[in-house]
């Protein structure tokens, strides 16, 4: 009887799975997506305004042409944007300043963007940057042995010096020939100074290069609220999707109104070195 009861129950079970099932998958709601800059070098400050898409959409998001965009500072400073003066093709949903400033160490920057009479507002605090002492290059031997890009087996070496009296966090970027360059699209290169340390001992960058290339590294500063925002946005773009994953969820970020993306301030550092052979 047991045995008959298990094989009425399977083919309850088969027979329902027969059955069709129809998910319910809305679009969702789509979303504002915010992504402004301030620095203290000229022609770095810029804002992007673009929205989200929905569920089922696919290729690039779309870009608003359309937004009332304005930083101000905490000196009374007001620097309204216009939306992409040059007429470029590649610059459709960027918002450069009328006028051309810098920002300065110490102040705070308040964005406010509107869209569609709807109000969007973040701020983000300015803070100091240490300096890139100097750059170096070798070769790196298992690269040259197998390199994944012709002849781009040169690593540059970062030196400097972190104060540790204070707390700080920082962004990396790295340019070959002034395109920046990334070593996978899932790579963001920030850290805190416990992470790095006091000294920033030959660092190496996490590219390569050719001889003949122009390396730039650039060092930002970030304030906590940046730092946690990029910690977030790091760890969805690293997770696997699978069984024992946390579910996706949107970063932590300064806006407000819902809306996605971060607006940030950061004093900027560069050094530049050619790679010879």
């Amino acid at each position: 009887m047991k045995n008959i009861f298990l094989i009425l129950l399977v083919t309850i079970l088969l027979y329902s799975c027969e059955e069709p099932v129809h998910l319910d998958v809305s679009q969702g709601e789509t979303r504002v997506v915010i992504e402004g800059q301030v620095t203290n070098v000229a022609g770095y400050q810029y804002v992007k305004v673009s929205q989200s898409g929905g569920f089922y959409d696919t290729g690039k998001p779309t870009r608003i042409t359309d937004a009332d965009v304005v930083i101000k500072d905490d000196a009374g400073n007001e620097y309204p944007f216009v939306h992409n003066p040059g007429k470029l093709a590649d610059s459709v949903g960027y918002y450069l300043p009328v006028t051309p400033f810098t920002g300065e160490v110490g102040r705070t920057y308040f964005l406010q963007v509107i869209v569609n009479e709807q109000l969007y507002e973040a701020k983000d605090k300015l803070y100091a940057v240490t300096n890139i002492d100097s750059l170096a290059y070798r070769i790196d031997d298992d690269e040259k042995e197998d390199p994944k890009d012709y002849q781009k087996f040169y690593e540059v070496l970062i030196y400097a010096k972190e104060p540790q009296d204070t707390k700080d966090y920082y962004m990396f970027k790295f340019f070959r020939n002034d395109s920046l360059k990334v070593y996978n699209d899932t790579e963001i290169y920030f850290s805190d100074d416990e992470t790095i340390g006091e000294d920033i001992d030959g660092i190496s960058t996490p590219i390569y290069f050719a001889p003949g290339d122009m390396a730039r590294c650039e060092i930002y500063s970030l304030s906590r609220e940046a730092f946690v925002f990029y910690s977030d946005l790091q760890s969805l773009l690293n997770s696997d999707g699978g069984l024992f994953s946390q579910p996706p969820s949107n970063s932590r970020n300064n806006l407000t109104n819902g809306a996605l993306g971060f607006f940030q301030a950061s004093s900027v550092h560069a050094k530049e070195i050619e790679i010879k052979e």
